[in-house]
């Protein structure tokens, strides 16, 4: 009697998947897995799929768990999940974020932003160029300042470290308050306003969700030093977009560095706000690139499997997403 083998369990994804993903997956998994590329699966062995590693989050909706009926597991490619129909996705099933993924790069991002203003930068240069030679101090000295980082996770930490080799002061938010690696003191969210009146400079790397959007508004914003350095990495809608430039435009002493915004042009549009924050001297953009460089993209594909990796071998998936938190949810979308 020949017994047929049972059919290898597949991990479905839309990244590359190079000879060394092959055998890891295999080693991981003692041969129970394989992964393929999840536009080449044959009709008969979409069964299979008990994982999806996706990058794109516009292929998840309704229809991809009809196709993919046993999928158990989802593991986003992006950091922050609010750009996926997550009311799409089955309750049985996990959604995995890929957070801490591009924290170094980002956190980079982060002081280029801090030092721009703190060392006024485009002040100085174009004063020159204008032919004014006026060195007189202007400039912020960052030792002993205190960095206030709402959301001290994998990027708020990676800012933190930075912030101490400046010896600065690092006060973090997390949902538990406990502890980690470079800050001085963590707090809970309940403690937000108290770490808004303290910090000389505030990043936000906190996700997006029902709990998060316009969390800073303008009450908060008053609640803030006349001359604090704002930075935002996470994600737009956390700010209130019109309190945030009327802010700006009244307190010329308060400055703004944004990655992520409120809306995306669509491929070929135009990108524009609402408000003419570009007429303002207090504000700095860059477009949604603070984890731009050539080494990411592998880093991200690298983190997110290594989370799939440790669920195929049998033990708990990491940075697993209460779905409660986005119910009734739109973020912003690429």
């Amino acid at each position: 009697m020949i017994v047929t083998p049972p059919a290898k369990k597949i991990v479905a994804t839309d990244t590359e998947i190079t000879k060394d993903v092959l055998s890891r997956v295999k080693k991981a998994s003692r041969d129970r897995f394989e992964i393929l590329d999840i536009r080449g699966i044959p009709k008969d062995r979409k069964g299979d799929v008990e994982v999806l590693m996706l990058k794109d989050s516009g292929l998840v909706g309704p229809e991809l768990f009809k196709e993919f009926p046993n999928t158990k597991v989802l593991q986003s490619l992006s950091a922050g999940v609010d750009f996926i129909d997550i009311s799409s996705i089955p309750g049985n099933v996990l959604l995995s974020s890929n957070a801490g993924a591009y924290k170094e790069p980002i956190a980079e991002h982060v002081f280029s932003m801090i030092l721009f203003f703190a060392k006024n930068l485009e002040r100085n240069h174009e004063r020159l160029r204008a032919g004014v030679f006026d060195n007189s101090p202007d400039g912020t000295f960052l030792a002993g300042k205190t960095i206030g980082i709402v959301g001290a996770g994998g990027i708020g930490q990676a800012v933190a470290g930075i912030a101490k080799a400046f010896n600065m002061k690092t006060v973090g938010i997390n949902t538990s308050g406990k502890p980690v690696p470079n800050f001085d003191i963590v707090w809970k969210m309940d403690h937000l306003d108290e770490l808004l009146r303290l910090a000389d400079f505030v990043v936000l790397s906190i996700p997006l969700n029902v709990h998060t959007r316009n969390l800073i508004d303008a009450k908060r914003l008053r609640t803030m030093k006349e001359n604090v350095v704002l930075i935002n990495v996470a994600r737009g809608p956390l700010i209130s977009q019109a309190d945030l430039y009327q802010h700006l435009k009244s307190h010329p002493g308060f400055a703004a560095g944004i990655d992520v915004w409120w809306s995306y042009p669509k491929k070929g549009e135009k990108f524009s706000l609402v408000f003419p924050f570009f007429e303002l001297p207090n504000f700095v953009a860059s477009p949604h690139n603070a984890d731009g460089v050539p080494e990411m993209a592998r880093q991200g594909r690298l983190h997110a499997l290594e989370n799939v990796l440790e669920y195929i071998g049998g033990n708990p998936l990491q940075r697993v997403i209460d779905k409660n938190d986005y119910k009734g949810f739109k973020g912003a979308r690429h």
